[in-house]
């Protein structure tokens, strides 16, 4: 017998491990993710240091993602997003042209 998760649905029933839909690792970036950095550094107008250093992270790490496909973690993600969202078109650049953010309903 399974044991129900410490989570529960909205009718108030357990939910149990085995009930779950597997869930997929990670998000894929783009393949153009490494050209999509340059971009928004360049907006910046920092160098690959200064560009680190504004996301908090060490340099090498940055050139990892752009130069061995390795994938930032979630929070540097985190961090890498809100420093775009302060650039103009900083989000276009980065999430890709047909981004665009709304309030508003449809």
């Amino acid at each position: 017998m399974t044991q129900p998760n410490v989570e529960s649905r909205l009718d108030g029933s357990p939910e149990h491990i085995s009930d779950m839909e597997p869930m997929p690792y990670g998000i894929r970036l783009p393949d153009d993710f490494p050209d999509r950095l340059e971009r928004l550094r360049q907006v910046a107008d920092l160098t690959w240091a200064g560009f680190a250093a504004a996301i908090g992270v060490d340099y090498r790490q940055m050139y990892r993602w752009r130069k061995h496909g390795v994938e930032p973690s979630g929070a540097a993600m985190d961090r890498l997003y809100k420093f775009a969202g302060r650039l103009p078109g900083g989000l276009q650049i980065l999430l890709g042209e047909s981004y665009q953010m709304s309030f508003l309903r449809d």
